[in-house]
């Protein structure tokens, strides 16, 4: 019997983080990879990174099947087969380095390059340390995703050092009603993000690395941009694990 209250109530957790999403366009699932799994993927990226700078590696699912595992933990697929109303595969992830520093990524919605169809693509930002508003965490803009596709305007300053080439050159114009968050997010947490939420980043103001992992998932079966940079391509997952 306690059991089975335990599991009523998990399920009901559960769906009032799935109508919160449907609602505010994000959602964080708390603490889903342990300390050990997180400082395995920062370890591999530091072992993978070939260049003098610090770069996001592009698509590091493809250097090992270590991240492949990472990304199909059962917790984020859950969520997201849910909202996808079917099965999602891999699609793209992009490890960041972001060294002190690093100016953040300018507002922008995801599916402006994905271009998928509905509710078949959706990002999992992964915290590889603890993020805040200091070391380059995320801002969100929660209810925009209602919007869909927002204009967006050409920005005038120059690429930043360690950091995505395309991080900074347009910026979206999100109307004045939106007001921006940066919410705090723990180690081994996902950050969930709508395929149209407008979202940006925080400069890294501390003396650490914020380390995150980004991983998107698209709907079987479902359209997508591939894209000359990303070089999207969509690959299955690795179920239970």
């Amino acid at each position: 019997m306690e059991k089975t209250i335990y599991l009523i109530s998990l399920r009901r957790k559960f769906l009032n983080k799935l109508d919160f999403f449907y609602d505010k366009g994000y959602t964080i699932l708390e603490n889903i990879f342990s300390d050990t799994e997180c400082n395995d993927i920062n370890e591999l990226a530091h072992g993978l990174k070939t260049k003098k700078d610090f770069v996001p590696i592009m698509n590091i699912h493809k250097s090992s099947e270590k991240v492949l595992k990472f990304m199909s933990n059962y917790k984020l697929l859950e969520f997201i087969e849910n909202f996808f109303e079917g099965n999602a595969q891999g699609l793209q992830t992009e490890y960041f380095f972001m060294p002190p520093g690093t100016k953040g990524f300018s507002p922008h919605q995801d599916n402006t390059y994905v271009k998928a169809e509905g509710n078949s693509f959706i990002s999992a930002w992964i915290a590889l340390t603890d993020v805040s508003s200091k070391n380059g965490g995320l801002m969100i803009w929660p209810g925009t995703h209602k919007e869909e596709a927002m204009k967006l305007r050409e920005n005038e300053s120059l690429p930043s050092k360690n950091q995505d080439p395309n991080a900074r050159k347009m910026s979206l114009i999100i109307p004045e009603k939106y007001q921006v968050q940066t919410p705090k997010i723990s180690k081994g947490s996902a950050l969930i993000i709508h395929s149209w939420l407008a979202h940006a980043s925080n400069d890294n103001e501390s003396k650490k690395n914020r380390n995150a992992l980004l991983c998107t998932y698209i709907k079987q079966g479902a359209n997508f941009r591939s894209g000359n940079y990303a070089k999207r391509q969509s690959f299955n997952l690795m179920k239970n694990s």
